[in-house]
């Protein structure tokens, strides 16, 4: 069994992670159990498993509650998860932070800055870390919701008046040319304009995601990972042990 740990900030990078593995491995020969760690002492598990022990690849999504606590809890459980047969940890947060709000002075996205913190991260990593070179740490940029709005067809899946002509009318926003990752500082906030249209609310809740995650297909998820848009997801796709169907 190859086992892999995912840590990730909130409920939203859990969900979304959790299907787009089921989707992935078209819920075959995969093993599913999430977690919630909000402190470093109360491992809990929380409802979204899926699957049983003989699977070929085990999965733990780990939701920590927080940004800053990423990385801080990875590296305080590493040593445990390699000594119960885990084979790599990936980590996973948005780059979009109230740090980052105050590094740009509220301007909006700096590439440099995205990239000093991304060194900052590797290096605590190499830093601390018992075996550095399994662990892979990535960021969403700026938010998991950029990913999302670079999966357009998702959003008329979920209601038929959400397509990407009408988006486009009504916010000016073109999701089939831009790159959601280099255009939006705050993501969620064009999720919930998008959401607004149907007078619905996007509020990040569990239905809320849920209800977006759920009409995205594995070839949705693979087209985005080579399409020239959101950089930052084949990222963390590559980080993941994919299994390669017939």
């Amino acid at each position: 069994m190859v086992k892999t740990a995912i840590f990730v900030e909130g409920q939203t990078e859990l969900i979304l992670v959790r299907e787009m593995l089921l989707r992935l491995f078209e819920y075959q020969n995969i093993r599913l159990e999430c977690k919630t760690l909000f402190t470093d002492s109360k491992f809990r598990t929380t409802e979204y498993s899926f699957g049983d022990d003989t699977a070929e690849y085990y999965f733990q999504i780990i939701n920590v509650g927080n940004d800053k606590a990423v990385l801080t809890r990875l590296l305080n459980r590493e040593k445990y998860l390699w000594n119960i047969g885990f084979d790599r940890i990936v980590g996973l947060r948005d780059m979009y932070s109230e740090e980052y709000r105050e590094r740009t002075q509220g301007k909006g996205i700096d590439e440099e800055i995205n990239q000093i913190l991304i060194n900052f991260y590797q290096n605590r990593i190499n830093e601390k870390a018992e075996k550095p070179n399994k662990i892979f740490f990535s960021f969403a940029i700026m938010e998991a919701e950029a990913w999302l709005l670079g999966i357009p067809i998702a959003f008329e899946r979920m209601n038929e008046d959400l397509t990407a002509k009408n988006i486009a009318k009504s916010l000016n926003i073109n999701l089939e040319e831009i790159d959601p990752e280099t255009k939006f500082f705050h993501p969620s906030n064009e999720v919930k304009a998008i959401f607004a249209l149907t007078e619905s609310k996007y509020k990040k809740r569990k239905g809320d995601v849920s209800a977006l995650v759920n009409c995205i297909e594995k070839e949705d998820y693979e087209n985005l990972n080579e399409s020239e848009k959101c950089a930052s997801f084949s990222i963390f796709h590559q980080h993941l042990p994919i299994r390669e169907q017939e």
